[in-house]
């Protein structure tokens, strides 16, 4: 990044130019201009829910049956589209960088950074176990326990598949939980990644013999969705930090779909809460 500053941007010192060997002392004054960015999606209008926004940071709850990329069968309704659109009227220059992702079903919380220090700082954190991702999920049935850890690997049944399992020759996954809501035929879940392989959740889920409601992928019992038309899985809240600020928590409401599951399912019983 310094080096791209260097070719493209410009960096001063006490309002003169300078080289990178400079010795500076308490009380100078350093400016740095970042190199120009070019957005690097198509701008196209579209609903895009902003749960916080700042010079560094684009955070958004994302719906369920939208994409993060343009793909072959999604051209011009992805996120990266509708994030190009929003950035282009408020006259920001940058490239798209998605610091997570969700599958195409799953609602809730997904981040954006607006340059690459940005990105690599919060990666670092991730890296380092430092960054909470918090889940809830509608799950069937009720759970061996209260609380618990999932501890399987997860992987490939067989190259280039789509679909994954709990296999020996997976990466290490540990996925926590904890029973918010129980009700006569599902519960209320709430999760905490450790690891983030792709579909952990789906994955360990099913393994433990609570697929989550309305996921055509790993839940056989698609007759008995409660009439949902996505996977009930929702990023609740993430927290992490950013460069020169204290930790930030930001949370996503619950769209309609799943506000009404919650409420059909409680209908049916007396719910039993967790505090």
């Amino acid at each position: 990044m310094i080096r791209e500053i260097k070719r493209n941007g410009k960096i001063s010192l006490n309002h003169k130019d300078c080289f990178l060997g400079d010795k500076i002392i308490v009380g100078d004054n350093i400016e740095i201009v970042m190199p120009h960015e070019a957005i690097d999606g198509v701008a196209i209008p579209g609903i895009l829910n902003i749960v916080y926004e700042d010079e560094e940071l684009l955070v958004v709850n994302k719906p369920p049956f939208c994409v993060t990329h343009p793909s072959k069968s999604h051209h011009f309704d992805t996120l990266t589209n509708y994030i190009s659109y929003h950035w282009e009227e408020i006259g920001v220059s940058a490239k798209i960088r998605f610091i997570n992702r969700l599958d195409r079903d799953t609602t809730g919380l997904v981040a954006i950074a607006k340059n690459k220090y940005v990105h690599h700082f919060i990666q670092k954190q991730m890296n380092e176990g430092k960054v909470k991702k918090v889940y809830l999920a509608f799950v069937h049935g009720k759970l061996p326990m209260m609380s618990g850890t999932i501890d399987a690997p997860v992987g490939q049944p067989f190259e280039n598949s789509i679909h994954r399992v709990v296999t020996n020759k997976g990466k290490p996954s540990i996925t926590h939980y904890r029973v918010l809501e129980e009700y006569p035929q599902a519960s209320l879940v709430e999760l905490i990644l450790e690891t983030g392989r792709t579909h952990q959740i789906r994955v360990h889920l099913q393994y433990i013999g609570n697929p989550i409601i309305g996921d055509p992928l790993y839940n056989s019992d698609m007759e008995n969705s409660f009439g949902m038309s996505h996977q009930a899985l929702h990023a609740k809240s993430l927290t992490l930090s950013l460069p020169m600020k204290k930790v930030l928590t930001m949370e996503a409401e619950l769209n309609n779909e799943l506000r009404d599951l919650r409420n059909n399912l409680g209908k049916n019983g007396k719910k039993k809460v967790m505090e």
